[in-house]
């Protein structure tokens, strides 16, 4: 069965290229290589507008919410929630590992979906990482920053999106992709648009509660020592995005910068 689907993934990888290669020009081309120095961001006033508006939301509901829900859901449900949630992202994870060219790694991935789908319960326990499968997260963000050819810190401008909050060019592409890329998301429309939706809904609900309730201290820590928090959280966005980008061009040292200029070239 793992055989099979990479040999799906491999039969998407050169149309796969053609996307991701487009988006990272439409990420380059329209924000300019700014590179390290400042994050492009040519719509400010419309994005403090939508960023006081999350922030208005997140003071009034998620963030009480997430705060009951890590104080008062057990540990272990709270565990279970993220990993069933992380579970859901490996299809994607390893569609986008195939179009960096890198099967083997999807082939683990995919491994890793298929035990905690099963022994894992849903993907509840992660029963994958116990047995020696690592874990990775990845999407066309991420593959689309691979392929560009302009510095990490630079996806293009700048967005604030409602309640998803930071983005850019780049990344709001992939994130685009991912949903069109996604199985869960397929199969759920392909019944019903209403069953399409629910699933969607629910899913990106549980994402937000998991996610808020992570990440309560660093963003209260950020906020409390920040002389103005839309630009803290801009400049931290950027950097951890960039440095995760920059990390797997480098992972492998020059010959690395050198195989992904050859895939690129594939699609040219």
């Amino acid at each position: 069965m793992v055989e099979r689907f990479l040999n799906m993934l491999a039969g998407v990888r050169r149309p796969a290229l053609a996307v991701a290669a487009a988006a990272a020009m439409l990420g380059g081309c329209a924000g300019r290589d700014t590179g390290a120095a400042e994050v492009w961001d040519p719509i400010e006033g419309a994005n403090r507008f939508v960023f006081s508006i999350n922030r208005a939301v997140d003071t009034v509901a998620i963030r009480p919410v997430a705060v009951l829900y890590r104080d008062w859901m057990p540990a272990p449900a709270q565990r279970g929630l993220h990993n069933a949630l992380e579970n859901l992202g490996e299809p994607v994870t390893a569609i986008a590992e195939v179009v960096q060219g890198d099967p083997g790694r999807a082939g683990t991935t995919l491994a890793r979906f298929l035990v905690n789908s099963t022994i894992g319960v849903v993907g509840l326990f992660d029963v994958a990482s116990a047995i020696g499968l690592s874990k990775t997260k990845e999407g066309f963000g991420n593959t689309v920053g691979y392929y560009a050819g302009v510095e990490p810190e630079n996806g293009g401008f700048y967005i604030v999106l409602p309640v998803i909050g930071p983005s850019n060019a780049r990344d709001g592409v992939g994130l685009a992709i991912d949903a069109a890329v996604d199985p869960f998301s397929i199969v759920a429309f392909s019944i019903s648009r209403d069953a399409g939706w629910i699933y969607a809904g629910a899913r990106f609900g549980a994402t937000v509660l998991d996610t808020r309730s992570r990440t309560l201290y660093a963003l209260d820590d950020l906020e409390r020592n920040s002389v103005d928090y839309y630009a803290a959280l801009k400049s931290a966005y950027t950097q951890q995005r960039a440095e995760i980008i920059r990390q797997k061009r480098e992972k492998n040292g020059p010959r690395a910068e050198l195989e992904r200029r050859d895939k690129l070239a594939l699609v040219r």
